[in-house]
């Protein structure tokens, strides 16, 4: 078990490029942390440099009490499963995941123990004696992390473990990883661009972006108080909306309107925020699921309505992702699936007024979202690289 800690920990390649700038994060002992972003963001190198299989360019690197800058990663106290599965081909699944112990010079009936609770765990026993060209992709992920399991290191880092395997695997895998860290208890790092598996896996995210980390926040926070347009796109499915428009005074209120078709009442607390922006450019921001038809939002407290033409209808069986269209907008909704949407008609919709974020057209900054900036956590307290004893 053991706390991991970047303090200030950067990357920067020869030739100048920077892949990850000046990391600070702190993952509590025991805790499922998942950092997530595009191809290109630094996520996977960030992990690497914890592993040890990547040399920091600069920070400090700490596993548990100690400060793991210099300590190569065999000594690291840590597992690590890849998206390859890395298994030996001419080994047993047994041979496979024993194989890391017997370098160690564990005892045999340890190392039969070991093997024997992790397959039980991971529901493989009866595989250990096949080979792993024998094994479907799901079993194969399986053997590889039981191989991390029989170590029983303080952290597991996983580099995008399922990234080779099909929707339906994946969703089982995402289940089963989940009952991993319940029963382990073990600090669990793990690396993935699919937004999905990062919101249903993760106790945090950490939203990378080119070698910045954005926000960090627990699945809910980020879904309801992005705090930024980069965030906000990234996080949900479909992605949140933007549309392009001013805010005007209405009366005692504010709108917003993008001089055409849309034109949106502000909540209270949204317009008090909002105040400085009146008659400027503004980006509105509003998820799928808060674009309805008129008669399904007749629970919505702040209902906004206006009229679209239906593009694209996209089914779901119980809903239907519809795309709209305004003379100056285009955006998603989501509809229960016996709303009736005829493409090239328009229909009558609503926005949920009270669920809009707005942000500033030239920063991105979220000026609704009451989540605090992330900032770099104080670490001052830490051992300092010169600690270190390789």
């Amino acid at each position: 078990m053991a706390k991991v800690v970047l303090k200030d920990v950067c990357k920067v390649y020869p030739g100048g490029f920077t892949a990850v700038r000046s990391a600070n994060l702190e993952i509590a002992d025991r805790e499922f942390v998942v950092l997530v972003g595009p191809s290109g963001c630094g996520k996977s190198t960030t992990l690497r440099m914890i592993a040890g299989l990547e040399e920091i360019s600069g920070g400090t690197i700490t596993i548990g009490d100690r400060v793991v800058n210099e300590v190569p990663p065999k000594d690291r106290d840590i597992a690590m499963v890849f998206q390859n599965y890395a298994l030996y081909p001419h080994m047993s699944v047994f041979e496979n995941m024993a194989f890391g112990l017997k370098l160690r010079g564990f005892p045999r009936e340890e190392i039969k123990s070991r093997v024997d609770d992790a397959a039980r765990i991971l529901g493989i026993t009866d595989l250990l004696d096949r080979k792993p060209k024998a094994l479907s992709g799901g079993q194969r992920q399986r053997v590889a992390v039981g191989r991390a399991i029989v170590r029983k290191p303080a952290a597991f880092l996983f580099d995008e473990p399922l990234s080779n395997l099909d929707a339906k695997l994946r969703v089982d895998m995402r289940v089963e990883l989940n009952k991993l860290h319940q029963r382990l208890a073990t600090t669990m790092i793990y690396v993935t661009h699919d937004q999905v598996e990062a919101m249903t896996l993760a106790d945090r995210i950490v939203i990378m972006n080119k070698g910045d980390i954005q926000q960090v926040a627990d699945p809910l926070v980020l879904y309801d108080q992005p705090v930024n347009m980069y965030v906000a796109g990234f996080i949900g499915s479909p992605p949140m909306n933007f549309l392009k428009g001013t805010l005007e005074r209405s009366g005692s209120g504010v709108v917003f309107t993008d001089g055409d078709s849309v034109r949106v009442g502000l909540a209270e607390a949204a317009a008090a925020r909002a105040g400085n922006y009146i008659g400027k450019q503004i980006t509105l921001g509003l998820r799928p699921e808060m674009i309805c038809d008129k008669e399904s939002a007749r629970d919505w407290k702040d209902a906004a309505l206006l009229k679209a033409k239906v593009d694209v209808v996209e089914s779901l069986g119980d809903q239907k992702v519809v795309y709209f269209s305004t003379p100056k907008n285009s955006f998603i909704g989501k509809l229960e699936a016996h709303v009736p949407a005829p493409v090239g008609h328009e229909l009558e919709i609503a926005f949920n007024a009270a669920k809009i974020h707005l942000f500033d057209s030239d920063t991105q900054e979220n000026l609704t979202c009451t989540a605090p900036k992330y900032e770099a956590p104080d670490l001052s307290h830490l051992p300092q690289p010169s600690a270190v004893s390789a």
